[in-house]
């Protein structure tokens, strides 16, 4: 298509095809859908609504996005999903905190068999209520200071026969064995070590000899003798959760812990 010198005669093709006067071209068209925009040409708008395209085939008057409805679905499926995943949420974190807890009191029982051999003394371990929490310390056999933390409401971290201390959360409380509703079956020297020995339950607290060997003093003479192990039960309650566990020591000096699933215990 000639358009002459457009700027010399208005009246020529160009001046008539951005005027409307007349319509492009097949050759003028196949420019225009290789990425011209129609506000460039003036030609007849319901030409150009219907026939002008980008380079993705998409019409250049038309929008993307979502409505209004869309979003409100996808609000709604993600609350509803919310909704069943905050229980199963918190019973995991419970879970955490009371295998996490129970971890660090086996811990704390193996440090004290590793003090009394190291040291060569019989070591104490602690099992007791205070300000209503439970805490754990370790202490020599004969500790005449610390041994009245329970009463005296407080433990001097500057005893020198203390060597070790741990607060347990709020969350956890002592039990001398499992009671109540939805209470667990008590865990027996067969369950735990294949042994027909029935262990000491607390609130009977461990000893081990400069062995390293569990073991009970004699009132007495005060020797620590050997005995059938321990196992101490912890029970964690947050609102409506209730959950079971223990702490173990075999006659031989190994510790566990162990966790009630609801109807039986497991590692």
């Amino acid at each position: 298509m000639d358009f002459g010198y457009v700027g010399r005669d208005p009246a020529s093709q160009y001046h008539r095809l951005i005027s409307g006067a007349i319509q492009p071209g097949a050759g003028m068209r196949r420019l225009l859908g290789k990425g011209m925009h129609r506000e460039n040409v003036g030609w007849d708008e319901s030409w150009s609504k219907s026939s002008v395209r980008c380079r993705k085939g998409r019409s250049l008057g038309s929008g993307a996005g979502f409505s209004l409805i869309e979003l409100l679905v996808v609000v709604a499926i993600l609350l509803i999903t919310v909704a069943f995943a905050i229980p199963t949420l918190r019973t995991t974190l419970d879970s955490y905190r009371m295998r996490g807890t129970l971890s660090s009191a086996a811990n704390l029982a193996q440090r004290c068999r590793s003090q009394a051999i190291k040291r060569n003394i019989t070591q104490h371990m602690h099992f007791a209520t205070v300000g209503n929490r439970v805490v754990l310390f370790v202490t020599d056999i004969d500790d005449t200071v610390s041994v009245t933390a329970p009463t005296t409401g407080e433990i001097s971290t500057a005893d020198p026969k203390l060597s070790a201390v741990l607060w347990l959360p709020s969350q956890f409380a002592l039990a001398a064995a499992p009671t109540g509703i939805g209470a667990p079956t008590q865990l027996t020297g067969s369950l735990m070590w294949g042994t027909s020995l029935n262990p000491n339950v607390g609130p009977q607290d461990p000893y081990f000899s400069s062995r390293g060997m569990p073991c009970l003093p004699d009132p007495v003479t005060t020797a620590c003798n050997p005995t059938n192990g321990f196992v101490y039960y912890f029970t964690y309650q947050r609102g409506t959760t209730n959950l079971w566990a223990a702490t173990s020591i075999s006659p031989a000096g190994r510790i566990e812990s162990w966790f009630w699933n609801g109807t039986s215990w497991g590692n």
